[in-house]
């Protein structure tokens, strides 16, 4: 294995700037789109252009926001999970973008009949959506423009928008419990898969890349939950905690072994820490959960102790970063 981290700085920079360059695009974007106000979200988006040209056939302006959500699920996800169609990508993007314009001066949250849905077809494009959380994501930023479209590659189907878009939607989908645990438990599944993906022979580097990566998203949807926390009055607070621990510690199956499926491994390893540090601290556990991942997957894999040491302090300091920076651009 390489253990020569010669270009670490000059990858740190770079991830840097593209991010700052991702950001201020998002900004000016967002600052020079039409405002909406009020909280007739469903209502609103039912008649923008964009959701009405995404959804085609399946949506006929209809401000049922149950119906609306069921729409959109239908037409941005397809049969099988996580493979999408151009047209089906292409939706999801177009769905995100008018979310963010209709909800970015309202009062209130998401109807729940439509954030849930929106949150379950969003988590479909997890690996989108990681990537363009993450900094560094050069081919995620140049296609993030609202007129550049969807792409494929070996790896299939992609769409991209501006990490602040994206960021802001999360937000709203956030203040409902299920919408905001299908995120986490999806962002969760997907951070196990790229841990496993890493060839055990692969260079420093690329652990440390991937490891950064998770910890940066992980980061901003910590931020996400104390935003929610803030808003919340007591009983809110109490009831949106409660509901959220319950959907991510449903399932308190023994992990398998690493051998047999490591990915599995490194997310049920994860639940059983969330589980033990109990309902009442769910936020201050959710904050520990990069450094936990990291650790099941060195230790499942046999990583070598000073790489396993490394990981685990760079994924911990670029997760405080990300749940920093994101606390700093939430509106």
């Amino acid at each position: 294995m390489s253990t020569t981290p010669q270009r670490r700085p000059v990858r740190l920079v770079v991830g840097a700037v593209v991010l700052c360059l991702a950001l201020a695009a998002g900004v000016v974007l967002w600052l020079t789109r039409s405002s909406d106000q009020g909280t007739d979200y469903c209502g609103k988006l039912s008649e923008d252009k964009r959701v009405v040209t995404a959804l085609g056939s399946a949506q006929r302006q209809d401000p049922d926001c149950a119906r609306l959500g069921r729409a959109i699920r239908q037409a941005t996800t397809g049969d099988k999970a996580g493979e999408h169609s151009l047209r089906q990508a292409q939706a999801m993007k177009n769905v995100l973008i008018a979310v963010d314009d209709v909800t970015r001066d309202g009062e209130g949250p998401l109807d729940p009949a439509l954030a849930v849905p929106l949150a379950e077809a969003l988590s479909d494009y997890m690996p989108d959506y990681v990537k363009i959380t993450a900094p560094g994501q050069v081919e995620y930023v140049r296609r993030a423009g609202d007129s550049v479209p969807p792409w494929s590659d070996d790896q299939g189907v992609h769409m991209s928008v501006f990490p602040l878009t994206l960021l802001h939607v999360t937000r709203h989908l956030a203040d409902d419990p299920a919408a905001y645990a299908q995120l986490r438990a999806s962002a969760t599944r997907e951070i196990a898969e790229e841990f496993a993906g890493v060839p055990r022979g692969a260079g420093e580097e690329r652990f440390e890349a991937v490891a950064g990566g998770a910890g940066y998203v992980l980061g901003v949807l910590d931020a996400v939950a104390e935003d929610v926390r803030e808003d919340l009055g007591e009983d809110g607070r109490r009831h949106w905690r409660s509901d959220v621990f319950g959907r991510l510690t449903k399932d308190a199956s023994v992990p398998p072994s690493y051998q047999d499926d490591p990915s599995g491994h490194i997310v049920k390893v994860w639940d059983g820490k969330l589980r033990g540090g109990g309902r009442d601290k769910l936020l201050a556990t959710l904050e520990t959960q990069t450094g936990e991942m990291v650790r099941a997957w060195g230790e499942g894999a046999a990583l070598d102790s000073r790489l396993r040491e490394s990981l685990l302090k760079k994924a911990r300091d670029i997760s405080a970063l990300g749940l920093h920076e994101t606390a700093r651009n939430l509106p």
